[in-house]
């Protein structure tokens, strides 16, 4: 049993005796304090309650605590869990990594993922964290599924992920890995680049019914996405002046915004993770990096879903303190 554990047997029956004890105490020294009994019992209850509180906040870390440990003494590589076959051993294992993430303090709505250009990646050769831009938005979808993440941005500035479009919403329609992260069932994706949009069912003849909500949102964002929308943006405000169906006393800092505001409704990235060496974002755009905690992918990564998972631990340890 891990040593978290075995402090937690030990506190939670010193923490009844500890209550019990306050309140015997203050119920015999009423005639000295002059206080009633609902008032004693009510102080009793209140010290309970944060004494249970305290307990619940800390088996909930210790809980956090041995899975990871669980997960490094195992020496485990966690893209494993959704690669390999299933097992009583990884099945188990898979549903504890679940719960793990399921039980962080904050996870993000929207990650946000930079993959290397094709260049980078055949002059970098055989890399151990990434392979193909097809198996990596595959491994990326699954490890969103499995944090239960709705939302999901990859960005190429040079749009490799677009050029394989339907490579990968295929990937995406049979994957297995998918299925293993979402409890074997298989997700409804919602798969959109700069002009196309696939949505990803199991009744794909269907129309897509009003108000629908896929279990994953993935969008692939290229360079196009960034300064250059914005001076297609201005050129479109431009021409509207010009025809007069816009003032330019009409072209405020909220219309801008809902013109940059994601159609599906989403918030901008939470979390972002740069999966490459560089020390910068390259064009990445720029008004969704308002409220963003940027995490690199370090060299003691093992695949991408190890860095996902690190991302994730980390992010749920942020302290985010907001200004008015």
């Amino acid at each position: 049993m891990d040593a978290g554990m075995q402090t937690l047997v030990w506190v939670v029956p010193v923490l009844l005796l500890a209550a019990v004890a306050r309140a015997g105490s203050a119920s015999s020294s009423d005639g000295k304090n002059k206080r009633n009994m609902k008032q004693q019992l009510f102080d009793g209850a209140c010290t309970l309650a944060l004494r249970s509180a305290h307990l619940v906040f800390a088996i909930h870390r210790s809980f956090q605590k041995w899975v990871q440990c669980s997960l490094s003494q195992a020496g485990l590589d966690v893209q494993e869990l959704l690669e390999a076959n299933d097992t009583d051993a990884i099945m188990e294992r898979r549903q504890r990594l679940g719960d793990y993430l399921a039980s962080l303090p904050q996870r993000p709505e929207h990650l946000a993922v930079i993959l290397p250009e094709a260049s980078v990646r055949e002059s970098q050769g055989a890399q151990r964290l990434l392979t193909s831009c097809i198996d990596d938005v595959e491994a990326l979808c699954a490890w969103t599924l499995l944090a239960r993440v709705p939302r999901l941005s990859i960005y190429t500035r040079d749009g490799s992920t677009d050029a394989v479009f339907d490579g990968i919403a295929s990937r995406l329609r049979n994957s297995k890995m998918a299925a293993r992260a979402f409890n074997g069932r298989t997700p409804e994706i919602c798969l959109e680049s700069k002009d196309r949009t696939e949505h990803l069912r199991a009744d794909a003849d269907a129309p897509v019914p009003l108000g629908y909500r896929p279990d994953i949102h993935i969008s692939l964002w290229t360079r196009e996405h960034g300064y250059p929308s914005l001076v297609k943006l201005s050129q479109e405000l431009a021409r509207k002046v010009q025809c007069n169906e816009l003032s330019s006393s009409d072209i405020t800092e909220n219309l801008v915004a809902g013109c940059l505001r994601d159609p599906a409704g989403h918030r901008h990235p939470e979390l972002l993770l740069l999966c490459d060496e560089l020390a910068h974002i390259p064009e990445f755009p720029p008004w969704q990096l308002q409220d963003v905690e940027l995490v690199q992918a370090d060299s003691s990564s093992r695949s991408i879903g190890d860095a996902v998972c690190t991302a994730l631990a980390g992010y749920a340890k942020i302290e985010k303190r907001w200004g008015k």
